[in-house]
């Protein structure tokens, strides 16, 4: 018996075999390899993606050493001093008197510029509106900006630039009485209140009949607006890295930032009470994949040695996170 093959037609049936093979082991390709990163993703939707995406070698769990090195520092300088540290990774921190009161100063900067912003994006103002600074703005106590005199005009985001870059005053001041021309005479209970703070340490903010006092904090509640503005918890993605990136150009080099390389970003906002003895520093360290927050204070004694006492600190916290 003869069969009759059709040779033309095999070698199509071949060629479409072929063209699904290859299909299928590219396809296999391709899924095995972004298995480890997003597959592990989406089988295990609950968890940390930093943990299913193969980052695993940028996760410290032992954070005692470090505590341990804090506290040996803490202990050679006589002034009182605060120490919060929190790995953004896995969320480990480290506290040390961080909830413990001090004077806020310029620390109230921020969660003033978050107030702003999200007035912004309530569409209440613009970043382009201008202001023209008033007398009663004027404020010596720090910054240069009062110098300009009143009647000035500056936009919106000139204002909030300086107050955050440079710690001005005068430019809070002058933000604050933007705000009261709103008809809000009080921009931070809010931010405040939306966070969960608690104004003085001892009343919730949000309860009705209490007056806010916002002239004392503790590191975790300065860690806190840090943390929203990483995450753009509370005003939007640009927003949150405006003000972020406004607080990386600041020249106040002596405290937290003096503990790491000159590459290394900080955002970071200081604050300064002279009469009180009181000095802070708080912010994110930007270490390469192992962004951490460091927040540190010091009362009683001077600023240099206020900031002798930080340097040290974030020099300890930069060098266990990079070799760990």
């Amino acid at each position: 018996m003869v069969i009759s093959i059709d040779i033309k037609k095999v070698i199509i049936f071949l060629l479409i075999i072929g063209t699904i093979a290859v299909g299928f082991w590219v396809f296999k390709f391709f899924s095995s390899s972004s298995s480890s990163s997003s597959s592990s993703s989406s089988s295990y939707p609950l968890i940390n993606r930093a943990v299913t995406e193969n980052l695993g070698k940028h996760f410290i769990i032992n954070f005692r050493p470090l505590k341990l090195e804090l506290e040996k520092i803490q202990k050679k300088y006589p002034q009182k001093t605060y120490i919060y540290f929190s790995y953004i990774n896995n969320g480990s921190w480290i506290g040390l008197n961080e909830k413990e009161e001090f004077t806020a100063a310029s620390t109230i900067k921020v969660p003033l510029a978050m107030a702003l912003f999200k007035a912004i994006e309530e569409e209440k103002l613009k970043l382009t509106d201008s202001y023209a600074l008033e007398e009663l703005d004027l404020d010596k106590n720090f910054g240069d900006l009062y110098k300009v005199g009143p009647d000035r005009q500056f936009t919106v985001e000139e204002l909030v630039k300086i107050m955050l870059e440079k710690s001005d005053n005068t430019a809070m001041s002058g933000i604050n009485n933007i705000f009261k021309k709103l008809g809000i005479d009080d921009p931070l209970v809010e931010v405040y209140s939306s966070m969960g703070w608690e104004s003085g340490g001892i009343e919730p903010i949000a309860e009705m009949g209490k007056t806010p006092n916002y002239q004392n904090i503790n590191l975790k509640t300065l860690s806190t607006m840090f943390l929203a503005l990483y995450n753009a918890k509370y005003v939007n993605i640009g927003h949150s890295n405006k003000i972020l990136e406004y607080l990386t150009n600041t020249p106040f080099n002596n405290k937290i930032a003096a503990g790491v390389p000159d590459n290394v970003m900080v955002a970071h906002k200081i604050g300064t009470s002279a009469q009180d003895q009181t000095f802070s520093d708080c912010g994110i360290v930007y270490a390469s994949n192992r962004n951490y927050i460091l927040c540190l204070g010091s009362n009683g004694g001077d600023e240099k040695n206020a900031a002798k006492f930080m340097a040290e600190i974030s020099a300890a916290a930069y060098k266990f996170v990079i070799n760990n």
